[in-house]
């Protein structure tokens, strides 16, 4: 993310679209993924800032190198109502004096390292703002990767700046399709530096725990849709890394409009299946969010397929006899978490597996021999228009095809032209063709090379319907 003292993870910008897109247009800025790492202690005004500034030139970014916005704009943004702007130009004149580094991975796999400051120069003057980046921040900021989509509304409701940092790396860690994710461990020390964090500040754990690590995330929950949870690792007894899961919270409404039916309708099936054995909404989207990251680390499955996996364990919970069970959603969760075996299901499962796969593969047949008809009538077009616009390509091939096959002398008439004969005999075309192909091969080579890609595909999807139903993995046993 490009961001200034956020992670080395991520970087941000605004993509705008299709469209030129200012200020006013959007409330996002969109903040790209890279390894970027600030020296510089920057404030939350700072942070906020620079982020408003980034969307607001985003567009221009290719054409241009210098950058205008009205300060009343840039102050309404950022929401802030004071008519001292001194603190502005503070905040513009530590992100001119504030350095930044990056250590990407290129696409040749070679690793470059920069450095550069997070505006190049900014001028307030009659009322407008202008600005610039350095051409290679330019070049990165417009060609986001991997990135995070930043709210700037969002982002003026934090009162600390490492809950905003933190909040931007949750967010680039996050899988939007669940709406749940998590980072990797993240050394200590490494941390310090996407915080911002000196080496003399907070020494002691229990302090940088509390001010930079526990408070944060409080904040993070209390003012975002974000839930937050920390995950020490150890060595021996000292914490030497940190972990971060989030997810985005189900906000349920009492009194459902049409956008919220809408948005109902659109839940996964699985959290409908969850609600059906008795989780509440709010508990079955966030299991689902959670994905395998709830099922304990010692007893999670390779590859594991975590919507099977779930109806896998609720197909166990319904072939427990009747009241032996009393509390549903607290055996699914253990037998979630350990990993209960159910060997019936599997076998379920595979039979049912083998049915689809074999009409998948029928289908795929039928699919096949379609395309290939489809070939053969695009290359009999092709032969068509070669005889109607080229005849001379053809008739010194005719002695040949005679001599070759008598039979087509004697049903070949003199009196039409070899359009006519072609149309008249179907052996006789479909010989043509033939002999069209191999003589001009290169006239044909575009047909070939588009249906070669097509059966290409069809025969890889064959091939993995043929493969054989994956064996049921190792499972704990239901205790007794």
């Amino acid at each position: 993310m490009l961001t200034y003292c956020t992670s080395p993870y991520m970087l941000t910008w605004y993509n705008p679209g299709l469209g030129g897109v200012r200020l006013k247009d959007t409330d996002e800025v969109v903040k790209h993924s890279a390894a970027i790492q600030i020296q510089n202690n920057i404030t939350l005004l700072q942070r906020r800032a620079w982020n408003v500034l980034l969307a607001n030139a985003y567009d221009e970014l290719p054409l241009e190198s210098m950058h205008r916005i009205k300060v009343a704009d840039l102050m309404e943004k950022l929401e802030f109502d004071s008519k001292n702007d001194d603190y502005l130009k503070d905040a513009l004149e530590a992100l001119v004096g504030c350095k930044m580094k990056w250590n990407v991975l290129d696409r040749d796999n070679r690793w470059e390292w920069g450095v550069t400051t997070l505006l190049a120069h900014a001028i307030i003057k009659n009322g407008f703002c202008t600005y610039s980046y350095s051409p290679p921040l330019r070049e990165r900021l417009h060609n986001p990767n991997i990135y995070a989509r930043i709210s700037l509304s969002m982002q003026n409701k934090f009162d600390s700046k490492h809950a905003l940092a933190l909040w931007e790396l949750c967010l680039d860690y996050l899988d939007k399709t669940k709406n749940y994710g998590e980072t990797p461990f993240i050394p200590l020390e490494k941390f310090r530096e996407l915080m911002g964090i000196r080496d003399d500040m907070y020494p002691e754990f229990k302090k940088l725990n509390k001010w930079v690590i526990k408070d944060p995330i409080e904040e993070i929950n209390e003012v975002t849709d974000f839930h937050v949870d920390i995950e020490y690792k150890r060595d021996c007894r000292k914490i030497v890394a940190i972990k971060f899961r989030m997810h985005r919270v189900l906000q349920l409404a009492t009194q459902t409009t049409d956008e919220d039916d809408a948005f109902f309708e659109t839940l996964p099936a699985l959290v409908e299946e969850l609600q059906e054995v008795g989780f509440s909404a709010q508990d079955a989207w966030d299991l689902w969010s959670q994905g395998a990251a709830c099922i304990e680390s010692e007893s999670r499955p390779t590859d594991v397929d975590f919507e099977a996996y779930v109806r896998e364990k609720i197909h166990l919970l319904k072939k427990q006899p009747k009241g032996k069970i009393k509390n549903t959603m607290g055996f699914l969760l253990e037998a979630l978490k350990k990993n209960y075996t159910n060997a019936d299901f599997y076998a379920s499962q595979q039979a049912k597996t083998i049915t689809v796969k074999h009409k998948v593969l029928e289908q795929l047949q039928h699919e096949k021999a379609r395309v290939e008809s489809e070939k053969q009538q695009q290359i009999h077009q092709l032969c068509q228009q070669i005889i109607g616009e080229t005849p001379e390509l053809v008739d010194p091939l005719l002695p040949h095809v005679f001599t070759e096959e008598p039979f087509y002398r004697q049903v070949y008439d003199n009196t039409k032209t070899l359009l006519e004969n072609y149309h008249d005999h179907v052996f006789f075309s479909a010989r043509i063709d033939m002999q069209l192909v191999q003589q001009y091969p290169e006239k044909f080579q575009g047909i070939y090379q588009v249906y070669e890609q097509k059966m290409a595909a069809l025969e890889r999807q064959m091939a993995a319907n043929q493969s054989p139903y994956p064996r049921g993995r190792e499972h704990q046993s239901i205790p007794i």
